[in-house]
């Protein structure tokens, strides 16, 4: 028997990864999967006025910091949702904002010391102890970041791969059906679900396997998300499927155990499909909340599930 903790699409939060690492010990995990998105989508300019003064532009409201401890306290307001933070002057503002090929450049430079930070501290925190951690990206999250994790000493990827969990396969997927953001990740619905059961052909035992998809299936309750009008803006109260019919496909055919999926955050819950338990554990990262859920895997089902929130 073992007991699995699932947690997905964090976007960069640094108080909900430290929660993450934080909770292995606390719930006895054996092994954390931690599934994209990893990364976040908000740059903040913390510009100087002179005489230890700054201002920025945080969640649409403009605010004037006037002493190092607000500073302090912008920077974990700042990290806590997901977002960069950078110290500028005016004229490196000006000059950076005006050149959008130095905005990407900075941007990312920020996302990719940050994804480095969060493995150090995980494998020096996993040093000497009982249990395993995976990381795998997300759609939104570049190709880089592959890289930084297969270079990890105690963080195992597990993208496009089948890894061991006790007695189960557990097969990954970063990869996501189209999306109105043209994300890095993102496949038709026809080569996704070529890519998917190139995957779980891979798989020994279907009945005992678990399928981390970071995209649900289609047409579940674990898919819904509000419908976006032409500028992209929420439509009140009106919900659409926007899974992977690719997913549900071959889900709906090879009845694994288990699914863990991600992607839609407002979807938190499970379902069946067939044989199949799907759970989606939902994210509220940008309240600096911790969404996720311990599955306990006996060795030829699913002995119980509860989901975590703090």
């Amino acid at each position: 028997m073992s007991k699995l903790f699932f947690v997905t699409d964090i976007h960069g939060s640094n108080v909900c990864y430290r929660k993450f690492l934080n909770a292995l010990p606390i719930y006895g995990a054996d092994v954390a999967v931690l599934m994209g998105d990893l990364t976040g989508k908000v740059l903040v300019p913390l510009v100087e006025k002179g005489n230890d003064t700054w201002e920025c532009t945080l969640m649409g409201q403009h605010r004037d910091v006037t002493t190092k401890d607000e500073l302090a306290d912008i920077k974990k307001i700042i990290e806590n949702a997901g977002y960069y933070w950078v110290h500028q002057t005016r004229e490196e503002f000006e000059d950076t904002r005006s050149d959008p090929a130095k905005i990407d450049a900075l941007f990312k430079s920020l996302v990719f010391t940050r994804v480095q930070e969060w493995l150090d501290l995980a494998d020096e925190r996993l040093e000497g102890k009982p249990f395993q951690m995976y990381m795998c990206p997300g759609n939104d999250d570049w190709f880089v970041i592959d890289d930084m994790i297969d270079n990890a000493k105690l963080v195992h990827p597990c993208d496009k791969r089948v890894v061991q969990i006790d007695n189960h396969e557990m097969v990954t997927s970063s990869a996501s059906n189209p999306t109105p953001w043209d994300t890095p990740r993102e496949m038709s619905e026809e080569d996704l679900e070529t890519h998917y059961r190139g995957l779980v052909s891979q798989i020994k035992n279907q009945e005992t396997a678990i399928y981390n998809f970071h995209v649900p299936p289609h047409g579940y309750s674990l898919d819904l998300c509000p419908k976006l009008d032409e500028n992209l803006t929420m439509a009140a109260e009106e919900k659409i499927h926007a899974g992977s019919i690719g997913a549900k496909k071959v889900i709906e055919e090879y009845q694994p155990l288990l699914g863990t999926f991600g992607h839609i955050h407002e979807s938190r819950g499970a379902q069946k499909a067939g044989r199949t338990l799907l759970i989606n554990p939902g994210s509220e990262y940008s309240e600096g909340i911790l969404k996720g859920v311990i599955i306990i895997l006996d060795k030829k089902k699913v002995k119980d599930y509860v989901f975590t929130s703090g």
